[in-house]
């Protein structure tokens, strides 16, 4: 069945107070250590010499899934829609304001960084019910003021000191497999070097340097700050891509979708997804305000939803998506 896109929602206001005071609680917890922030052990996997395209891969991967009579969404008749939820294990600076933006245009229930209209980081809930042995989502899987279950996600990672993300920490996918066998994982592959270049600009490279520092990463076995190379970086961003697409192939059940960041993007999301593929545009986040357009327009403002503006500070929030100089860069 076809999607319909809809209208952007209205701006709102954001409780400042209210922000702040859940912050100090936060910080509080940690002081107290009533917050596990023991590091855990994360993995990644040699890259392939020759690692092939996202579209290539989709290809071999659709192939082998008629060898199992595993049916692909896109290719049913009628056609269905992507199974829910949807979680994008893209990491920051591959388009997920953007990704979240189009869902949401798509008629569907989205979260981006944050729980919505909530300061609750999405990747506070999945490290906590990892923890647990829980639902990743438990606890932040509804929006705070209508109560509608959330079906997308994106940027659901957390730099912090308590960092986790699924698709880097050890038993991360198969803790949403456990819980969502029938679930979609959406990867978006930027360009490796287009990538540390963008994540080195945004606020002065301030996403690296709190992966450095309280990750861990980018190399499984820590090294002096100042020897991290941006080669490190891009072996990371093409190891990671690589580890979730052998996820995707060992659980097959799973409905798995990868596109590369640039031109075509648009149209290959709508081909997977069936929303318009007018809704996938540019995306650039600032401190009240979303500004999005289509490729040939000039971005528009609207209401970034999710109440966590003000989460500047605590650490990298929405703005992972946004580059220093506010250029379009295939965010």
């Amino acid at each position: 069945s076809s999607i319909q896109s809809k209208a952007m929602p209205k701006e709102k206001n954001v409780n400042v107070t209210k922000i702040s005071r859940q912050k100090n609680k936060r910080a509080k917890a940690l002081k107290d250590d009533k917050v596990d922030t023991k590091r855990l052990p994360w993995s990644l996997p040699p890259i392939p010499k020759n690692q092939t395209s996202s579209e290539q891969f989709m290809k071999e991967l659709s192939a082998f899934k008629k060898t199992l009579d595993i049916p692909l969404p896109w290719e049913t008749t009628p056609r269905s829609n992507l199974p829910l939820p949807i979680i994008s294990l893209s990491l920051p600076k591959s388009a997920t304001t953007t990704t979240r933006m189009y869902f949401s245009c798509g008629n569907l229930t989205t979260a981006h960084t944050n729980r919505p209209f909530a300061t609750t980081r999405i990747g506070d809930c999945m490290r906590d019910n990892f923890l647990n042995g829980t639902s990743p989502f438990h606890g932040c899987e509804t929006n705070v003021r209508t109560n509608e279950v959330v079906n997308v996600w994106t940027d659901i990672g957390i730099p912090d000191d308590y960092c986790f993300y699924s698709s880097l920490h050890d038993g991360g996918l198969e803790h949403i497999a456990k819980f969502y066998p029938n679930a979609t994982l959406l990867l978006v592959v930027r360009d490796s070097e287009s990538w540390i270049a963008s994540t080195k600009k945004w606020a002065g490279g301030r996403l690296l340097r709190k992966w450095r520092d309280t990750c861990d990463f980018p190399l499984e076995k820590p090294v002096e700050g100042d020897k991290v190379s941006d080669r490190d970086w891009i072996d990371f961003y093409e190891a990671h891509t690589e580890k979730v697409r052998q996820f995707a192939k060992k659980y097959p059940q799973m409905t798995y979708v990868e596109v590369q960041l640039g031109d075509a993007t648009a149209n290959m999301m709508e081909f997977y997804s069936g929303i318009p593929h007018t809704c996938f545009g540019d995306c650039h986040p600032g401190k009240r305000q979303l500004r999005c357009g289509l490729h040939s327009e000039k971005p528009k403002d609207i209401d970034n939803n999710d109440g966590d503006e003000n989460d500047k500070d605590e650490s990298v929030s929405r703005d992972d998506d946004n580059d220093d100089d506010g250029n379009n860069d295939d965010d």
